[in-house]
């Protein structure tokens, strides 16, 4: 197996110099990298992380600790984290905390164990007190992904935005019965929640405009568990005209249900979500779109600029996106 003795000799370069330009060090001009890195190439030579992290001092590596990876929102924050990750030239290292994000700190104590990356991203799970005091002594900046939180850099949809869109939407074609279907938290309190904010945002739009207050009703986040539920609320004379869900998933399992029990939509029954998952096109359904993609890039370039600071002060600002309202065929006056 070569070793980096081998490289430096065969490009005629000294072994520090070798290693310099293999690692990503300064002091090694544009063209004598370029040497080494295709003599290493041709000889089969890989650099060994212990190796890169004594010459620069970075793992060229962020973690990234997630209650989950097979639902879609978990999925497009990732899908942007290894994205931007990747076009600095860094690998991403994933926690998955399990669902609702049990084992969260005992993983978060395996990764201060391992000290291997140079920056952390928690998606709506957030580090307080000495947890984020021990990253601060490591030099590691930490952001928040899908939550605003005070404690640490946080990046996330404007919720309240969000759901003041879905029900204002509704009541512009002439609704004024509607329910509020809210979505089930991963990890965090619900009344700390994108959820617990849509809710709020939907009831203050009810009371601004006088609607009928019906409670709200609490359903699982994942389609199969909502489904039985939204069936049984529909499955009776007094049921309203529209429904604002607090996610896609709850509105497709709205739409769903009302199908089954032959209820057309949106002539007897409108239905909007919030995300604009990729199925909510083919099923027409009118939602608030956010752009979770974009939210995973943006904390990665944060992150690669917060490297390039070690001695800025801790960032605690929050990054708000607006939502897109996209009208599609679920949505439609109520009947007469």
């Amino acid at each position: 197996m070569p070793r980096l003795s081998d490289v430096a000799r065969v490009a005629g370069v000294s072994k520090a110099t070798a290693s310099r330009a293999l690692s990503g060090a300064d002091g090694v001009s544009a063209a004598t990298r370029s040497k080494v890195q295709r003599t290493a190439e041709q000889l089969g030579f890989r650099a060994s992380g212990a190796a890169r992290r004594l010459a620069t001092g970075m793992t060229r590596t962020i973690g990234v600790l997630t209650p989950s990876v097979d639902r879609w929102y978990f999925g497009s924050v990732l899908h942007g984290i290894a994205h931007m990750a990747d076009a600095h030239e860094h690998d991403v290292l994933l926690y998955d905390l399990g669902a609702f994000g049990r084992g969260g700190h005992e993983k978060f104590e395996r990764f201060m164990r391992r000290g291997e990356v140079d920056g952390l991203v928690t998606i709506t799970w957030s580090l307080v007190g000495g947890d984020l005091t021990r990253l601060a002594q490591l030099g590691i900046p930490v952001a928040t992904v899908g939550e605003p939180t005070p404690h640490s850099r946080s990046f996330s949809l404007d919720d309240d935005a969000a759901g003041e869109l879905a029900a204002e939407h509704l009541v512009r074609l002439g609704h004024t019965d509607l329910l509020h279907l809210a979505s089930e938290t991963e990890v965090q309190p619900f009344d700390s929640s994108s959820s617990d904010r849509r809710k709020r945002a939907f009831e203050a739009v009810s009371i601004r405009h006088g609607l009928r207050m019906r409670p709200v009703t609490t359903v699982p986040t994942h389609l199969e568990g909502a489904h039985g539920i939204v069936r049984a609320l529909l499955d009776r004379d007094d049921r309203p005209t529209g429904v604002v869900a607090g996610t896609d998933e709850a509105a497709l399992a709205c739409m769903l249900a009302a199908h089954q029990l032959g209820i057309r939509v949106p002539e007897e029954l409108s239905v909007i979500g919030v995300d604009d998952v990729p199925a909510a096109a083919a099923f027409g359904l009118t939602t608030v779109r956010q752009d979770p993609a974009r939210h995973g890039e943006d904390v990665v370039a944060w992150i690669i600029e917060a490297l390039s600071r070690p001695e800025a002060e801790p960032d605690r600002s929050h990054t708000s996106y607006a939502p897109e309202l996209v009208v599609r065929a679920s949505t439609a006056p109520p009947p007469r």
